[in-house]
């Protein structure tokens, strides 16, 4: 893209030549000729090679030979980098290695090697399913969503459009759940639900979404799941939530729009995180729980104000107990009274 052509796109202001080639994006330090790189509001100016820049201020704009004003430079790097970077979304034959049932229809630009497709699946236009990706019977994934190498999807699974499924990952694998009997055996408790995975969804390597008990587990529009995070049976996340690597979500729990889990956070089972929560790093939520606003922390998770002050009180323990031994010792110090 020309430089013209991105201050276009984006819609902001361009200064300098609009006919430099961009042929990809840098961090601003380490960017090249040829590259499109962004300082983020607020930062300290930085030189740099780049063929242009992404700035939101008339300082850094004065800055660099080359640039394009917009009001978040991050967002409109990322936007670009998206367009720039986009895979090849050439049509190209199917290998000759892949398995696809008679009875399955697949109307994607490319099926890479070994991949197998179960009967009575549909995979929509301009999907590309790279090698070793196992797909099941009766799934239906709509129009450009991508499956990297090696990921499942499990029967009878429904992916929307524009998804990104990771390598590794697996969707639609049995949720966990048994009953005991009366010799304290763990009978399964049937899953032969669903998993239906709305529009614009990215789903990190190596995680996994279980399917419905007997329903379904549902993801939400435009919700991105990072690495190592695992789904249970009937979770439903909403629209735009994000979910960092190493979280896990128990059963029937409800994640509503907009709800962040921060790195290796756990929900229990049965846990409603109202619109818009926030759950920091390392933290848990129990069993049963309806959690309603703002930000949340700690083992148990509470509000962010009160699990610092509790956080800070837990430091003062150790002077706390010192004082408190002194005192007892200058009481027993003490002579007891004696009357006359």
């Amino acid at each position: 893209m020309k430089t013209r052509e991105i201050a276009e796109f984006l819609g902001g202001d361009l200064r300098g030549d609009g006919e430099v080639d961009i042929y990809g994006v840098a961090a601003l330090k380490s960017a090249d000729q040829g590259e499109l790189a962004y300082l983020d509001r607020g930062r300290d100016l930085v030189e740099s090679n780049a063929s242009c820049v992404i700035v939101s201020s008339e300082e850094a704009r004065q800055h660099y030979a080359n640039s394009i004003t917009v009001s978040d430079p991050k967002l409109a790097f990322a936007k670009v980098a998206a367009e720039l970077h986009r895979e090849d979304r050439k049509v190209q034959p199917n290998h000759p290695t892949a398995v696809i049932a008679e009875s399955a229809s697949v109307r994607a630009d490319y099926v890479g090697a070994f991949v197998s497709v179960g009967e009575n699946s549909y995979i929509g236009e301009g999907c590309r399913i790279h090698d070793g990706v196992r797909i099941g019977k009766n799934v239906n994934i709509r129009k450009f969503t991508v499956l990297h190498a090696n990921s499942t999807v499990y029967d009878n699974v429904s992916i929307g459009d524009d998804c990104v499924i990771h390598s590794g990952a697996v969707i639609g694998a049995d949720g966990f759940g048994y009953v005991k009997d009366e010799n304290g055996i763990h009978v399964k408790f049937p899953q032969i639900g669903t998993v239906v995975i709305e529009d614009n969804v990215e789903i990190g390597a190596n995680s996994c979404v279980d399917r419905g008990a007997l329903g379904e587990t549902r993801i939400g529009t435009g919700t991105k799941i990072d690495n190592l995070v695992q789904i249970a049976h009937n979770v439903q996340i909403g629209k735009n939530c994000i979910i960092v690597a190493m979280s896990g979500i128990s059963g029937s729990s409800v994640l509503e729009d907009d709800v962040v889990l921060a790195g290796q956070v756990g929900i229990a089972d049965h846990v409603t995180l109202k619109k818009g929560v926030v759950i920091a790093a390392k933290s848990a939520v129990y069993s049963n729980k309806v959690i309603s606003n703002g930000i949340w922390a700690g083992i148990p998770a509470r509000p962010v104000k009160a699990f610092k002050e509790n956080f800070a009180a837990l430091g003062s323990l150790p002077i706390i107990r010192r004082e408190i031994r002194e005192l007892k010792d200058r009481i027993e110090s003490i002579e007891p009274f004696e009357s006359e």
